[in-house]
């Protein structure tokens, strides 16, 4: 097996190989473009899955090798172009492989000297995860939550780069939306044989005049914005000499090809990711500002989450810089946000670090000091806090002064911890590296989650309801330690198809990424304005305006510990069961109408160790209360279960009550 290097420098040689930008350009058309009619669906997201095609870290490694040389425009002969295309997909084949033996020498070692340390928390495995790793983030949640990120640093960044981020967002938004046309005219050109010789590129190029007539934005503006993404015409990206070392093709996405003319390659995300991502490393080099843009981007992360975490609970639940304070105004910790739903709450701690690039080349002890650095710690801080949470000899002050109405210990506290940036394989670093004995000895706090902003983006543009939200959070806390994927889209992804639900007897379920095409789906249609379905179907669909999704709405309208824990129990059941639910409460509702009279329907969990009877009449409170406790309890005995739920219907299918036994 050749080494890593041999691999890269064929690679580097075949990417400097005369017109090879023609055969970067195909690449980019073939893997990247999702083609669809009318609407977009979920089976016109199966070719960003497929095994043949190249990932962006892949086809960032061309181009950046690419930009090493001056790039040679020379038009190759189909024959030629075709080979570019195999010979690059053949060594990044192989270079694949050899990352792959790497780590199963790591492993086949610890297993013949029967090591402990799980081979997976490895340099050379988590460096073969990191590279090949899914997108966490969306190229329109780069692009739209910039402004948001660095709206402190605007200042800076306008005397600096003569940058508007408002505008930028536009500009970068325009500029995708112009070369989609492009492509696709470049594209039925090529099928009708009216384009002189057989390439992609003219559909990759613009100018910023053109730009600008498209979007009706400031041509000067356009021309700020582009000139500071691309690269120096007297620079090369000549430190990318090995696959993990520094590649500018992150940080300069746009090519120039003339004095206004210029290629982007990857035209979601090259500009999107740039916009988000730079800026800071500008900043930090501003020896003077970057304790400023440091701290700016922690307030980012905390006030992002806070306003996300708002739209499910609503501003009266969520509290932002909560410090948790005991007599004689002594401050034993803070919580970035906190949420408190009736007896539950959700105590999230924000951090702004990144994984360094020494982590990046399989450094185990850098992995590890930057997963402490950038989770960890978050983690232990927000137990730390989570234990003091209804100490009744600590009071919880809000940042503006107001005490918080907390009088007893939460039932749940659900610990989260959100970074601000894409963290490479942040869902396999956590399940490998996350130590979790702090918690154990408190059995109020389940399993922490560790997500990045966009995971929360997602995961709260989806899951609106609170009780919805909680169940996500319980359930991904619960089954946890037995799920492996790459990001946490996946598992949501597959929550909102089947409900998060594993039997006792599974140890591993692995998940790989094409699950989360009904997401990739629904967060397009919503935030782009594609024609699809903007709710994946499944559990959230199944139910829409029957009578379970109506209690679920009116349980969590008045968050008690009862109706809390009714919608949590309700939330967890099968499709099977929910459909029989809304059959028999049908059914009873039906026969309350027509002749007034008690009735009923009961419901056990599959392993008997709860229930719910619903009963629905005329009756008052008190005597419907009455006759549904001796019907609870009973039921109770005779299933033999641990706890029992009561719900009393109107006759227009409204709750009279809920209780618990």
């Amino acid at each position: 097996m050749r080494s890593e290097q041999e691999i890269f420098n064929d690679l580097a040689a075949l990417c400097s190989s005369e017109g090879f930008v023609h055969a970067i350009a195909r690449i980019c058309f073939i893997d990247n473009i999702i083609k669809f009619n009318k609407e977009l669906r979920v089976e016109d997201m199966d070719q960003m899955f497929s095994k043949s095609r190249l990932i962006r870290t892949e086809t960032t490694t061309l181009i950046g090798l690419m930009m090493r040389e001056r790039v040679d425009f020379t038009l190759p002969s189909p024959r030629t172009l075709n080979s570019y295309i195999k010979r690059s997909k053949s060594l990044l084949e192989e270079l694949h492989q050899v990352l792959l033996h790497d780590c199963m020498e790591v492993t086949s070692e610890r297993i013949s000297t029967k090591s402990k340390i799980n081979p997976l928390i490895s340099g050379p495995c988590l460096r073969e995860m990191i590279f090949y790793s899914g997108e966490s983030a969306y190229s329109f949640q780069y692009r739209d939550l910039a402004p948001r990120k660095y709206s402190a640093d605007a200042d800076w960044l306008f005397e600096n780069k003569n940058i508007d981020l408002e505008v930028s967002r536009e500009i970068c938004r325009n500029i995708s939306k112009f070369l989609d046309g492009r492509i696709l005219k470049t594209s039925q050109s090529l099928k009708d044989g009216h384009l002189t010789g057989q390439t992609m590129l003219p559909g990759f190029a613009f100018s910023c005049d053109e730009i600008a007539a498209y979007s009706k934005l400031p041509a000067q503006s356009i021309r700020d914005f582009v000139d500071v993404f691309t690269l120096p015409e007297n620079e090369r990206n000549a430190s990318f000499t090995s696959l993990n070392a520094f590649n500018a093709a992150y940080v300069y996405p746009f090519i120039r090809i003339g004095p206004d003319k210029y290629l982007l390659l990857q035209h979601y995300y090259g500009v999107s990711e740039a916009l988000y991502e730079s800026p800071f490393y500008w900043m930090c080099s501003d020896k003077a500002y970057a304790p400023t843009a440091s701290r700016h981007r922690g307030e980012f992360t905390e006030s992002f989450a806070s306003e996300r975490l708002k739209r499910v609970f609503g501003p009266d639940r969520v509290f932002q810089n909560v410090e948790i304070v005991k007599s004689k105004n002594k401050i034993l910790g803070e919580i970035d946000v906190l949420v408190l739903f009736g007896d539950r709450a959700i105590v999230l701690q924000a951090k702004s670090k990144k994984l360094t690039f020494e982590a990046r080349k399989g450094n185990d002890l850098q992995l590890k000091d930057d997963f402490k650095k950038a989770v960890q710690d978050a983690i232990d801080q927000t137990v730390a806090c989570a234990r003091l949470l209804g100490d009744r000899s600590v009071t919880l002050r809000a940042k503006n002064g107001r005490t918080l109405p907390i009088s007893k210990r939460p039932r749940t506290i659900f610990p989260l911890s959100v970074v601000a940036d894409h963290y490479p394989a942040l869902a396999l670093q956590a399940r490998q590296f996350l130590d979790l004995k702090s918690f154990k000895s408190d059995k109020r706090i389940v399993p922490p989650l560790v997500i990045d902003v966009f995971g929360l983006d997602t995961i709260t543009e989806i899951l609106t309801s609170p009780l919805r939200l909680l169940s996500y959070f319980n359930l991904r806390a619960r089954f946890g330690d037995k799920l492996v994927m790459s990001h946490e889209r996946v598992i949501l992804s597959y929550h909102l198809r089947h409900n998060l639900w594993f039997e006792k007897d599974i140890d591993t379920i692995v998940f790989e990424d094409d699950i989360a095409s009904n997401i990739d789906v629904a967060m397009t249609v919503r935030r782009e304005g594609t024609p699809g379905a903007a709710t994946p179907e499944g559990i959230l669909t199944w139910v829409e305006d029957t009578p379970f999704s109506r209690i679920i709405a009116e349980l969590e309208e008045k968050p008690r510990p009862v109706t809390i824990n009714l919608g949590l129990m309700l939330l967890e059941l099968s499709g099977d069961s929910v459909q029989t639910i809304n059959k028999n409460i049908n059914r009873i509702l039906a026969f309350t109408g027509k002749d007034g009279g008690l009735h009923d329907m009961t419901i056990g969990s599959s392993d008997a160790s709860t229930g719910l009877t619903v009963h629905c009449s005329r009756l008052g409170e008190r005597k419907a209360r009455a006759l549904l406790i001796c019907h609870c309890k009973g039921r109770k005995r005779l299933q033999k279960a641990n706890n029992w739920f009561g719900l009393a219907l109107r006759p227009n299918g409204s709750i009279l009550l809920v209780d618990e036994y």
